[in-house]
């Protein structure tokens, strides 16, 4: 039986720095496509959904600007008992200040190279850096904007409907948000005899959101085997039904982070490069959830 194991080794290396200024490569317009998502519900199971999504920002100034994030499934676990339940999707779009700004001096993580091995009967990879002293901008401020979401809503679980044979609706929130955010930048190349460029150049969020709804929609989507006794059939909106049962939800709040490539090819030699959102929190009628997914940054200018 081979088992698995990662190991870290910092090197002693001679090395020429020769981009160390974040503050000249802050993108105008960053642009992600999120490849692959995962989104959950601890409270609705079946607005489980796999999805792209593309985000990323665009400055008007240094410490004014835009955030975006377009986000669609691509299967949704709602969709796989009820062909009739709509795509899930979400959208948002606001602005973000940052009030302060500031730069200070820190080691960053170099890699080398990476290999693998075994030792002892465990498979292991070894990976080679240097820590390297990079200047790092980081901002700080608030942000706010508009949301829209569309999933499935399960009405059994939740209590309305109980009992009836009818257990799903979709649901659409439109609201808003309004919260903090926090913003890292590093660009650092390093030059390397016999090893050629390193490089280490990123853009890193960390957000704080409150969430308000401010109108929401539901609509039966009725199982085809329902044995029903109301006069309740598939297309019917039963939003009034579902917020006296369940109560008017009216707040919710998230807490996520973002990572997006900030270098140019020129830079880096590289066109594209990995980019990420991780998220959680609590939404409106759709409970706690978590979601997050890997992807690469389309553009950086």
């Amino acid at each position: 039986m081979m088992s698995f194991g990662l190991a870290q080794a910092q090197e002693q290396v001679t090395y020429t720095i020769t981009k160390n200024d974040p503050e000249n490569y802050h993108p105008k317009f960053s642009l992600n496509l999120m490849l692959f998502g995962l989104e959950t519900s601890f409270q609705n199971i079946e607005a489980t959904s796999f999805y792209s999504s593309l985000f990323g920002h665009v400055l008007i100034h240094d410490r004014l600007g835009i955030q975006y994030n377009l986000q669609r499934s691509w299967l949704t676990l709602a969709k796989l008992g009820n062909k009739d339940m709509p795509t899930a999707d979400e959208y948002q779009a606001g602005a973000m200040f940052f009030l302060t700004k500031n730069s200070r001096v820190r080691k960053e993580k170099i890699i080398l190279k990476s290999r693998e091995g075994t030792f002892n009967g465990r498979r292991v990879t070894t990976t080679s850096l240097i820590m390297v002293p990079g200047n790092v901008i980081k901002y700080f401020g608030f942000r706010g904007g508009l949301y829209h979401k569309g999933t499935a809503y399960n009405l059994k679980d939740n209590k309305i409907l109980d009992g009836d044979g009818l257990d799903l609706a979709s649901m659409r929130l439109t609201g808003i948000y309004a919260g903090i955010i926090s913003r890292k930048l590093s660009h650092i190349i390093v030059n390397i005899p016999g090893t050629g460029k390193r490089f280490k150049s990123l853009g890193f969020d960390f957000y704080l959101d409150a969430m308000l709804q401010a109108h929401n929609s539901f609509i039966l989507r009725e199982d085809p085997y329902a044995a029903s006794n109301i006069a309740l059939g598939k297309g019917d909106d039963i939003t009034d039904l579902v917020t006296k049962a369940a109560g008017n939800k009216m707040f919710g709040y998230r807490i996520g982070i973002n990572g997006f490539q900030i270098g140019p090819k020129a830079d880096t030699d590289k066109k594209f490069g990995m980019c990420y959102n991780f998220e959680a929190g609590m939404m409106p009628y759709l409970g706690y959830y978590v979601k997050g997914g890997i992807g690469m940054t389309l553009f950086k200018k």
